[in-house]
Parts: structure tokens; sequence; C-alpha cells
């Protein structure tokens, strides 16, 4: 055994089977470098008997923050709702696609993440939006008349996103717990700011519209 508060040293299989058989592994003594705890030693203390069962959880303070609570996932029912029928595929998961995507969601909940920016020199595409804006349309409205269209960078970048997700189709993709839905357009949200909070208006299919659709479309 260990002294109280002392550090056990055990090997990631060890407590995962000692966990699991509600053995305290800071009861077990270990036969390993150091004394470390490996799985021989667990498997011996769970058969001889001899190794206290693991403290239970302690009630969380009066006044303590409760614990988060795990969002449901959406049925598959649900997410296939939110598309047309016949705009994609289907393709069952098998067993690796689903391990990985377990191990995937644990990584990202247990793992703190940090993430890299990188500056763009958008002086070619900001010429060009000039370009495109000037030779505009001039159309008749109730103001008086205005072009056509007025193209913003979101509006390209809108674009883009959607011929990028027509080149790769692995990555215009929805998950669902039985099969990957692989879309055959490109839907692209954009997160928009309005006062007390965000809207998120969705071009449909983004791959098959004009810049000047889609720059219409976003300020509609």
């Amino acid at each position: 055994g260990h002294a109280s508060g002392e550090r056990v040293f055990a090997s990631p299989l060890a407590r995962r089977i000692a966990r699991e058989a509600g053995v305290d592994v800071s009861a077990v003594s270990g036969s390993g470098p150091h004394g470390r705890v490996v799985k021989a030693d667990v498997d011996a203390a769970i058969s001889g008997g001899g190794a206290k069962a693991a403290p239970a959880a302690k009630a969380a303070p009066a006044g303590a923050p409760a614990p988060a609570v795990a969002l449901k996932p959406m049925s598959d029912d649900q997410v296939l709702k939110l598309f047309a029928e016949g705009s994609y595929e289907l393709v069952p998961h098998d067993n690796m696609r689903k391990t990985i995507a377990r191990r995937l969601v644990e990584a990202t909940t247990t793992i703190p993440h940090f993430y890299l920016t990188l500056d763009c020199e958008l002086d070619t595409l900001l010429a060009l939006r000039t370009q495109i804006n000037a030779a505009a349309p001039v159309k008749k409205t109730d103001k008086g008349e205005a072009p056509a269209y007025k193209l913003s960078v979101n509006d390209m970048v809108i674009k883009a996103m959607a011929m990028a997700l027509m080149a790769v189709p692995d990555a215009n993709a929805s998950w669902t717990e039985s099969a990957m839905v692989k879309h055959k357009h490109a839907d692209v949200g954009v997160a928009v700011s309005i006062p007390g909070g965000l809207i998120t208006p969705i071009i449909r299919r983004a791959d098959e519209k004009t810049l000047s659709v889609i720059s219409n479309e976003m300020k509609d």
C-alpha cells in the first residue's frame, strides 16, 4: 500500500482496470520499477480480495456550482430533417469510424486546445472586388438609382468556402450516430451580429450561386 496523500505511480492500464473493478489503486502494492503498480498487481489484488474499494465520490459542498450537464445529441432523424431530401448521400459508419469519432470527442473535451492564426495579404482580392463593384449595372429603386450589387470580402469568402467544400467532398459532410451525411451541394452559414445576439443566415447551394446573388442574399 501507500501512505495517505503519497503520489501513486501506476500504469494507465492498471488505473483503468482498478477503476472499473472499484478498487482503490493506492491500496495495491506495486511490483513494477520503483514500486509502480502494473496490471498484474491489480489483477492479483482483485483475485485475492485484498484491495480496498475505491472511495466514494464526495458530495459537492452547499453552494457549489452544479456540474455541467452534457447536451443530448440530436437524433439521426432530427439531423436529416435539416436538409432537403435527395440533397445528400448516407454512408454508414464502420467500427473504426465510430471509434475515431469517440476518441476525437474525448480529446476535444478533456485536452486543452490552442489555435493558430494566420495573416493573409488580400491585395489582389481587394483589387478584384473593386473592379467587380465598379462594373455593377445600375438599377432603379424607390430611393433612386443604385448598383445592382456591392460585394464585400465576406461574400467572396463564402463563395471560396463553397468551392472548397465541393473540391473536398469528405469535408462537406454532417455526422449522425449511424451514418455520415455527405452533401451534394455546399450550404454556408454566416454568423451575423445583431443588437442583443447573433443570427446565422445560411446561403443555400452557394456553390451554384454567383457572387452578386450571394451578396444580395446576405443583405436580405
